[in-house]
């Protein structure tokens, strides 16, 4: 399935967006230059400061650190893709006090900082007995804040499937809940999946907020090294250039997702339905 959201540029268009594009590669060239000539003249570039980045010690306090950022990361993203599914779910429903209770849910969390969503989980739980430590704040606030901002992305997605193909479904016979995962669902994840991945890669940045709860992370590691050693930009760099490398290798898996679901998409259509021919009369 397509869905045209603009006409394609035209042959004047296109030659427009090229000489912008040129136009803004030369201006980004040219600040990046500026700052590496600026960062030269400042001495960042001596040898002293990179050295230590060769000493087994340092490497290892980086990868601890990097570890610990794709843990929290991690558990973080499957939670909050669970949470996400449901919720978008109750939000569909027909009944009326789970629609309304999901979305209050949402739009509470979603409203939250999640900067002092940290700290509630850090500072305020334990005041109920629930001590959950820097990994758990942390991993409990990002759940919870990006869980329902997916949750409207797999809203918004399924809303998007053209809603002729659903009573089509229901004409067959089918379920609702069979509506939702043969034919809602799967389109609803090839239009969400940049979206999704955008939201993935913020959840990856913003566990640099357990630093704030002294959680081992990377942005917290490098501080540690710059602390003892005094090359706050290298180490800035060297950081940032760690976090660059992991958000290039989701956006090239995510790219990956995507072909394979294109290609495994394209299957027959039922004459006269727009229903996949696998779940036909012959399944209901």
């Amino acid at each position: 399935m397509t869905i045209a959201l603009y006409d394609p540029p035209g042959p004047i268009a296109r030659r427009r967006i090229l000489i912008g594009s040129v136009i803004g590669a030369l201006v980004v060239a040219g600040l990046v230059a500026v700052v590496v000539v600026k960062l030269i003249d400042a001495g960042q570039f001596r040898s002293a400061f990179w050295e230590p980045f060769t000493r087994p010690g340092v490497q290892r306090i980086l990868l601890r650190g990097l570890g610990a950022t794709l843990r929290a990361a991690g558990l973080a993203l499957v939670l909050a893709l669970a949470l996400s599914v449901l919720l978008a779910a109750a939000r569909l429903s027909e009944r009326r006090l789970v629609r309304l209770g999901a979305t209050a849910f949402t739009e509470f969390f979603r409203a939250l900082p999640l900067l002092l969503l940290v700290f509630f989980a850090f500072l305020g739980l334990p005041r109920f007995g629930i001590d959950v430590g820097p990994f758990g704040a942390l991993v409990i606030a990002l759940t919870l804040y990006n869980g329902s901002v997916m949750a409207e992305i797999f809203r918004a997605g399924v809303a998007a499937v053209p809603h002729g193909q659903v009573e089509a479904a229901f004409s067959l016979g089918l379920s609702k809940s069979t509506v939702f995962r043969r034919i809602q669902f799967p389109q609803a994840v090839r239009i969400m999946l940049p979206s999704l991945i955008s939201q993935m890669v913020v959840l990856l940045k913003d566990t640099s907020l357990g630093f704030i709860v002294a959680y081992e992370e990377l942005l917290r590691s490098g501080r540690l090294i710059y602390t003892n050693i005094g090359n706050v930009i290298p180490t800035a760099i060297v950081v940032a250039a760690i976090y660059i490398t992991i958000n290039l290798a989701l956006s090239g898996v995510a790219a990956w997702v995507e072909r394979r679901q294109r290609r495994s998409g394209r299957v027959p259509v039922t004459a006269g339905t727009g229903v996949p021919t696998e779940i036909g009369v012959g399944q209901v």
